[in-house]
């Protein structure tokens, strides 16, 4: 490369500067996501206060099934930290991904190694969540299921009985979709590594 044409990309890197409008846009990614986190909060916090006054409403009236109203407030809560915790993945990778395009920028050799590795961190990331949302899953079919068991002339019952197995299946179906998913990132990293 001759001097004058290093000058005149270093004068066009000057000028555009894509690392800087990386760092903004990452920047902007985050505020967006602080902002969802927040609507998440603000969701959470209604729900409560709904869910608290319907339960006082139908305690005056001896509703016998008043434990659905925590059911239902403790998979929304479930929800709201399994999507928090997907939009903290999001910015990691996002980051991530950031870097990589800084690095493809100033040496397309690292490029083919950048995105592998990117490639490798989004299935990994994938991996995560889904796991999240099983665990998550599995954790709310179990509270259900107590919750059915403990509740007054169910001991004992066919809707006893029913409730286990149901549990079971399910933790059943939970497990095998685990270990899928532990199938599928090991194939992912064995393709990433012959590459």
């Amino acid at each position: 490369m001759t001097t004058n044409t290093k000058s005149t990309k270093t004068e066009a890197e000057a000028a555009f500067c894509p690392a800087q409008y990386v760092t903004l846009f990452n920047q902007g990614v985050e505020r967006v996501v602080e902002l969802s986190k927040s609507s998440l909060d603000l969701a959470a916090a209604q729900n409560s206060e709904i869910l608290a006054a319907g339960k006082k409403a139908l305690t005056a009236a001896s509703f016998p099934g008043l434990f659905v109203f925590d059911l239902a407030g403790q998979a929304l809560e479930g929800q709201v930290t399994l999507q928090k915790s997907v939009l903290d993945l999001f910015v990691e990778q996002n980051n991530a991904a950031a870097e990589a395009a800084k690095n493809c920028v100033h040496d397309s050799s690292k490029a083919k190694t950048e995105i592998s590795n990117l490639i490798q961190q989004s299935v990994d990331k994938a991996v995560t969540v889904q796991n999240s949302a099983l665990d998550l899953a599995a954790k709310q079919s179990k509270a259900v299921s107590e919750t059915v068991k403990q509740q007054p002339e169910v001991a004992g019952t066919p809707v006893e009985t029913v409730t286990d197995s149901v549990q079971r299946s399910f933790e059943t179906v939970v497990t095998a979709q685990k270990q899928i998913l532990n199938n599928a990132a090991k194939a992912s990293k064995s393709t990433a590594a012959k590459s």
